[in-house]
């Protein structure tokens, strides 16, 4: 288990205290804050305290798959709670007074096959002993079990998958690799205030990319600048290009074993991402099917399919979800030019 997570901010990537901060910091600005709230478990009747985002602050950037990022606590890693006495967990609708849970989806929770904490987490351990991927781990049983729609279990995979990639994006303190880090930052785009932070990051790992290219670092410098660029495309869920970087750097022998360590969770961590994805995918496309989605939501379902699809490699697919998406009736304005653009993206692996 694991109290705190240490999140990125900002676009030039160092390390510090194990994880990743600015070079230079954002202009001044308000980072999101958590609040303590009181719930009643609907399950065990258990009341106890949980751990919620009161305000968001999501100017650290938007990937493409919709995973906003917060400056400060990041919202995602508090939307779901956990009972600590039985482990019914959901969003704070879920523990409404006017939830019913009925006799036999209680008696799985509570009986058998029982929801099963993690070990050494009671009920009286504070919220965030509680790692934020078991709680959604939780909840998706829950949601199962009680029969809820495939559009939220969609959503709830889809923010397990960003718990993965984020937890998974942290590397340890590594003083060769944070003076290759100082090395790189030469190579950072200019900062725009109404540019999406994700994209500076992206259009850093292509100047990156480019340099190793040219043979602009020297051997030793090498492996840690293709580490640089396998976190910064992790960090933002593009796998497909940051996994066999990672793969090769995993047993490179100059690395520290610290790092070494760090750099296999990676790996797992992008397995746990692509497996929630796919699950994303399946019940966004059933809830497609059945017309279970609102109108308002199509489009955005609608382009999650075709995203969901491009990141696992189904680059076929994603194209055909993509052209749906772009011939419903009115697709948001911001919408819409990814869609133009991840397309492009799955159009060009597809006929690689």
């Amino acid at each position: 288990m694991r109290s705190t997570c240490i999140h990125s901010i900002g676009l030039i990537l160092l390390l510090q205290g194990g994880g990743l901060c600015a070079a230079e910091p954002l202009r001044e600005t308000v980072p999101s804050r958590l609040g303590r709230f009181e719930l009643k478990c609907p399950v065990c009747r258990q009341s106890f305290m949980t751990v919620a985002c009161i305000e968001a602050n999501t100017r650290e950037g938007t990937d493409r798959d919709l995973f906003a990022r917060a400056v400060g606590p990041q919202p995602e890693y508090y939307r779901i709670s956990t009972c600590p006495r039985c482990g019914y967990s959901g969003y704070d609708a879920d523990f409404d007074t006017a939830v019913i849970i009925p006799p036999d989806v209680r008696d799985k929770i509570l009986k058998k096959p029982k929801l099963k904490l993690p070990q050494g987490f009671t009920p009286a351990s504070d919220p965030l002993d509680l790692d934020a991927a078991d709680r959604y781990e939780l909840a998706i049983t829950c949601y199962q079990w009680r029969q809820r729609s495939d559009e939220a279990l969609a959503w709830l995979h889809l923010r397990a998958s960003w718990i993965a990639r984020d937890e998974g994006s942290v590397l340890p303190p590594d003083p060769p690799f944070a003076r290759v880090m100082r090395f790189v930052e030469r190579w950072r785009p200019e900062t725009r205030e109404v540019e999406n932070q994700a994209d500076l990051e992206m259009k850093l790992a292509t100047s990156i990319a480019e340099a190793t290219q040219y043979g602009r670092f020297n051997r030793y410098q090498k492996p840690y600048v293709e580490l640089a660029l396998a976190m910064i495309l992790r960090r933002h869920g593009e796998n497909r290009q940051a996994g066999p970087r990672i793969n090769r750097l995993a047993e490179y022998p100059e690395f520290s074993p610290t790092l070494r360590d760090a750099i296999k969770r990676m790996q797992a961590s992008i397995e746990k991402e692509r497996r929630h994805q796919a699950e994303a995918l399946d019940h966004f496309e059933r809830a497609l099917l059945a017309d279970q989605i609102a109108a308002a939501n199509r489009c955005t379902a609608l382009y999650l399919l075709g995203e969901l699809n491009r990141r696992l490699g189904r680059d076929r697919e994603a194209v055909t979800w993509f052209d749906k998406a772009l011939e419903s009736p009115e697709p948001p304005a911001d919408l819409a030019a990814w869609v133009h653009q991840q397309r492009g993206l799955a159009a060009g692996q597809d006929n690689n």
